[in-house]
């Protein structure tokens, strides 16, 4: 057996079980509902859906979790891979992998995503199947957290120094410098450069660039330590305007270049 397919069964098993300990929850508040950021992104997807009249049309969500955003639009449909998320659903919902639509090519009108694509194994297989099941002239509307650190899975920045490893301890060390703007900067642009470089050179559909991770499915440190892959928002741009897809916020390449965490929107033109 392959090592990529038991991983995805531990992945989806982890999913399963964090849905279970929702449903049996007595909250029935969304676990991001007094996040702040959250809440300036579910602004943002509210003024997609209505500037681009989607209230009207076939929308997905990849990944519906807890099934919050589920009002949204009447004709609304959700998946994801934990059978107990259907405990919150009262719209369709379909038990299915973010990597796998169960739909025709061109069926809806537009698709979300939000907080998943940095805990798919293959974001690129992601991206792409929501680009299928998305009828041309159709849009895709993507959050996600991007340039997770590899020591959260491990808590580094939570645990003191004589529960660690040497090596560890060492990283530790250096997470208040690797946390900081200007290193982000330094270490980030030069690959960004590279792609532009790369895509401008070869003028064709540009490849997904993304850092595996291993992801912590025993104890959540913090955000994102159940994250598979650290994602560089700028190849998420790139890989959609490569492949002639436009920027539903007006952003050009050069303007995607200096992107940070802001949602990601694209008018599918396939």
């Amino acid at each position: 057996m392959e090592p990529e397919q038991t991983f995805d069964r531990n992945t989806q098993e982890y999913f399963r079980r964090v849905m279970d300990q929702w449903s049996l929850s007595t909250e029935v508040d969304h676990p991001y509902l007094e996040n702040l950021s959250w809440q300036r992104r579910y602004k943002a997807l509210q003024a997609w859906i209505a500037d681009l009249n989607l209230i009207d049309g076939k929308v997905l969500e990849v990944g519906c979790a807890t099934g919050l955003l589920q009002y949204l639009a009447p004709n609304y449909a959700g998946i994801d891979i934990a059978e107990s998320a259907a405990h919150f659903m009262d719209r369709p919902f379909y038990v299915a992998s973010a990597t796998a639509l169960p739909f025709p090519d061109d069926y809806f009108d537009g698709a979300w995503s939000f907080w998943v694509l940095e805990h798919v194994e293959q974001p690129e297989i992601m991206l792409a199947e929501m680009r299928r099941v998305v009828k041309p002239g159709g849009s895709v509307f993507l959050v996600a957290a991007y340039a997770v650190d590899s020591w959260v899975s491990q808590g580094l920045h939570k645990r003191p120094f004589k529960d660690l490893s040497m090596r560890r301890r060492l990283t530790k060390l250096t997470i208040s410098v690797r946390a900081s703007i200007p290193y982000k900067i330094a270490r980030t642009l030069p690959g960004r450069l590279y792609d532009l470089a790369n895509y401008l050179y070869r003028r064709q559909p540009m490849p997904l660039r993304y850092l595996k991770l291993q992801p912590n499915y025993q104890v959540y440190w913090d955000y994102d330590a159940d994250a598979c892959c650290s994602l560089d928002s700028f190849s998420v741009a790139l890989y959609f305007l490569s492949r002639g897809d436009q920027s539903y916020y007006g952003r050009g390449i050069m303007e995607s270049l200096w992107q940070r965490s802001q949602p990601q929107a694209y008018i599918i033109c396939k």
